[in-house]
């Protein structure tokens, strides 16, 4: 039910819209009628008939504008009954145009298939049909207007024939003949491409509804996930903590001696223990971030400083390499975000660059500004990373293959923390990279401040 009222209400404000243009336009025509009444006028023509034309069309063009201020209250078949009868007032203004301007010989019969083809396109597909009705009462009138004319009903307007009664009786029913036929033809042309954009709109729409499906379907499965993460991480986290404080007593010999090879591997077992723990805080932290995206701190914070507090932690691990580490900072880097994030983020950076960059190598850190926008990065001179890698180095759980010698393999997300916190600061980070070249990760912060 809910999708047929969606489909009903953009039904509604797709005719409105199509209603008030059409009433525009007659706004136009009559600025346009009354430019020529007056050109008409200067000349000393005749104005009666084309005055009364322009009288038509202003009363029915306001009647248009008073049924459209009232649309509000009409059913999507409602707004269909009343666009069709202002067509038809449209017909009947252009089969007078016709009349006062030569009748027979008129060039303005080409008007009817105008509001033939505005009437197939301009309706929603299902009412297509429209298009018949409006040929047929083309029909009626452009052909009751020639007779009436022919047997002197109604005066002649226009050039006068010096035709037998025959002759201009052929003239008459030939052109009817030709013209009701073009009529027919283009509205059954009309309503055929309306029915086939109408089914491919149905075509769309079902395959629209499976896609959103799929993707909710998707949503609830990663809300699962997250979920069991979570979970299964906080439940973890208490027996881990036992095992650690249980292997710290024993390497200590708190229960009894311990000698070198198994201080060896107690030592071993506590660094995995601590990798294992660091990998489930990691997971809660994703969890959190995703669950609540929008929840950031905001204080003005100088990203340099932090650049620099980051490389103070770092710079002892990066000696343990023999690797350089250089800064670069500049003015203007200040900007409202929170501050233990982004410093987070800068240690998980210059993490891994220290991991992926080999003995005596080198780092630089820069922190800039250019366009609005605080611009801060990290790059080294490491083994590089092949570009058919690059999409996936922010995707949760993705450990790349071209550094395994490298690095002991982690947990593949603190990218994707980095990335999310980029992004909970509505921020982008991107890499580049070359195999054999290094690696160069930026993020850039919109430079803010909270006096604007």
């Amino acid at each position: 039910m809910p999708d047929v009222q969606s489909d009903q209400t953009a039904l509604t404000i797709d005719l409105k819209t199509k209603f008030l243009w059409g009433i525009r336009i007659r706004y136009a025509i009559i600025i346009f009628g009354l430019v020529l009444t007056m050109i008409a006028v200067f000349f000393r023509a005749d104005i009666v008939p084309l005055s009364r034309l322009l009288g038509f069309l202003i009363v029915y063009g306001f009647g248009a504008h008073l049924v459209y201020s009232q649309v509000t209250r009409l059913s999507p078949r409602g707004l269909i009954t009343a666009i069709s009868v202002f067509q038809l007032f449209d017909v009947f203004a252009v089969t007078y145009l016709i009349y006062i301007t030569g009748w027979l010989e008129s060039p303005y019969w080409f008007l009817y298939l105008v509001l033939i083809i505005i009437s197939g396109f301009g309706f929603f597909s299902r009412y297509s049909s429209v298009v018949f009705l409006i040929a047929l009462v083309s029909a009626f009138l452009y052909l009751g207007m020639l007779l009436s004319a022919y047997f002197g009903i109604i005066p002649e307007y226009g050039m006068h024939f010096s035709l037998s009664p025959n002759e201009l009786l052929s003239l008459v029913i030939n052109r009817a003949v030709f013209t009701i036929v073009s009529f027919f033809l283009f509205a059954s042309t009309i309503y055929y491409f309306s029915q086939l954009l109408s089914q491919h709109q149905e075509e769309l729409r079902a395959k629209n509804e499976q896609l959103l499906a799929a993707l909710q379907e998707m949503k609830n499965a990663d809300r699962l996930k997250d979920e069991f993460l979570t979970t299964a991480s906080h439940e973890l986290r208490t027996p881990l903590t036992v095992i650690r404080e249980n292997i710290s007593l024993i390497k200590d010999g708190v229960a009894g001696e311990v000698n070198e090879k198994q201080q060896a591997l107690m030592a071993s077992l506590l660094e995995h223990v601590d990798r294992m723990s660091g990998i489930l805080n990691n997971i809660l932290d994703i969890s959190k971030m995703s669950a609540r995206p929008s929840e950031v701190k905001q204080e003005e914070t100088e990203l340099s400083r932090l650049a620099a507090r980051a490389v103070g932690f770092m710079r002892e691990i990066a000696k343990k390499k023999n690797i350089e580490i250089e800064e670069q900072y500049f003015a203007n880097t200040i900007t409202l975000a929170d501050p233990d994030q982004i410093l987070r983020v800068f240690i998980n950076l210059l993490d891994n660059a220290v991991k992926y960059t080999r003995e005596n190598g080198r780092i630089i850190v820069i922190v800039g500004s250019a366009d609005g926008e605080v611009i801060c990065s990290v790059e080294d001179n490491g083994i590089g990373i092949e570009q058919k890698e690059l999409p996936l180095l922010f995707e949760r759980f993705v450990r790349l293959e071209s550094g395994v010698e490298m690095s002991p393999r982690g947990s593949g997300l603190g990218l994707s923390i980095c990335k999310t916190i980029i992004d909970m600061h509505r921020g982008r980070i991107w890499v580049e990279s070359r195999v054999g070249s290094g690696t160069k990760f930026t993020f850039s912060l919109p430079r803010r401040r909270l006096n604007g």
